[in-house]
C-alpha cells in the first residue's frame, strides 16, 4: 500500500495520454469542437458511475448540492471547455508531444501568477523554475527556427505560442476554481466530494456545449454521436483519469503526485513518435526535458 499512489497516479497519466490520443485522432472527422465535445458527453455515464460505485463501496452518503458549489462548478467547466478546445486546436499547429507541453505549463503560470499578482515571495527554487519554465516555451515556441533575438522575440505573438499558454493558464485556473467547488460541498470524503464535482461537471458542460453547437456548429454535434465509439473512449478515459487522480491525492500528497503525473510527457512523446510519425526536434526533446524539470522543480518547492 506504501507505493499504491504511485500506481494509481501513473494510471491517471495514462488514461489522460489515451484521452487526449483519441482526441486527435477524432479532429479529423469531427473537427476541434466535436471532438472536444466528446470529453464531456460520453463521459457521464463513467463519471456517475463512480459516483455510485465508490458511494455503496465506502458508505458515504453524497453530499447535498448548493449554490456556491454549482456556481464553482460552471465556471470550472466553462474554462475546462475552452482549455480542451484550445489543446485541440494546438494539435494542428504543433505536435502532439509539443501541444501537450504546452498545456503543462500551467503550474509554471500559476506560481508565477501568485508572485505578480498576490505579492507572494516565491523560494530560491521555484524562482529557478520559472526561468527555466520560460526558456523552456521559448524554446518550444522556436522549435523549427533558428535561434535567434528576432525570433525568439516574433515568436512570443504567434498564433500556436498564444494558444497554447492559453491552454495552460485556462487549465491552472480551472482546476482552481474545481477545487473551490469541492471544498463547497458538506463531506469530509476527499473522494466523494470530487466523484459528485466530477458528475454535475460533465453534466454542465455537455449541457452548454452541447446548446452552443447546436447554434453554431450543428454538423459537429451530429458527427460527434455518430462517431460513437472512439468517442466513447475519450468519455472513459477522461473518467478514469479523473477518479485516479483524485484518489492519488487521497493517498498521498498533492505536489509528489503532481510531479510523478508529468511522465505524461514521456508518455505523450512515445505516442507522438510510434502513433502519429511525428519526429520532435532537438530543441523540442531539449524544451520538454526542461519543462518536466522546471514543474517538478516547483511542486516539489
Amino acid at each position: 500500500m506504501t507505493y499504491l499512489w504511485i500506481w494509481v497516479t501513473i494510471g491517471a497519466a495514462l488514461s489522460q495520454t489515451v484521452r487526449s490520443t483519441y482526441q486527435k485522432k477524432l479532429k479529423a472527422p469531427l473537427g476541434d469542437l466535436g471532438a472536444s465535445y466528446v470529453r464531456f458527453s460520453y463521459a457521464i455515464p463513467f463519471a456517475w458511475a463512480w459516483v455510485f460505485i465508490y458511494g455503496a463501496w465506502s458508505g458515504e452518503p453524497l453530499p447535498g448540492l448548493n449554490i456556491p458549489f454549482l456556481l464553482w462548478t460552471t465556471v470550472a467547466g466553462v474554462t475546462q471547455i475552452i482549455f480542451t478546445v484550445l489543446l485541440v486546436t494546438l494539435f494542428s499547429h504543433r505536435s502532439f508531444a509539443a501541444g501537450t507541453a504546452f498545456s503543462k505549463t500551467e503550474v509554471i503560470q500559476a506560481a508565477l501568477f501568485e508572485a505578480v499578482i498576490l505579492g507572494h515571495i516565491v523560494s530560491f527554487q521555484v524562482g529557478l523554475a520559472i526561468v527555466i519554465g520560460v526558456v523552456a516555451v521559448f524554446l518550444l515556441s522556436l522549435a523549427k527556427s533558428s535561434l535567434t533575438l528576432r525570433n525568439l522575440v516574433a515568436s512570443l505573438f504567434t498564433r500556436q505560442t498564444a494558444i497554447g499558454l492559453g491552454s495552460g493558464a485556462f487549465l491552472g485556473f480551472c482546476t482552481v476554481a474545481y477545487k473551490a467547488a469541492s471544498d463547497s460541498l458538506a463531506s469530509d470524503d476527499l473522494v466523494t466530494r470530487a466523484s459528485m464535482t466530477g458528475g454535475v461537471s460533465v453534466l454542465i458542460q455537455a449541457v452548454l456545449m452541447g446548446l452552443w453547437m447546436w447554434r453554431r456548429a450543428p454538423d459537429q454535434l451530429k458527427a460527434s454521436f455518430v462517431h460513437w465509439r472512439d468517442s466513447s473512449i475519450v468519455g472513459l478515459a477522461g473518467a478514469v483519469s479523473t477518479a485516479c487522480w483524485f484518489t492519488a491525492f487521497s493517498l498521498y500528497a498533492v505536489a509528489p503526485v503532481r510531479a510523478v503525473g508529468q511522465i505524461e510527457l514521456l508518455l505523450v512523446l512515445g505516442i507522438s513518435f510510434f502513433y502519429f510519425r511525428e519526429r520532435p526536434t532537438g530543441k523540442e526533446l531539449f524544451a520538454m526535458l526542461l519543462l518536466a524539470v522546471s514543474i517538478i522543480m516547483v511542486l516539489l518547492g
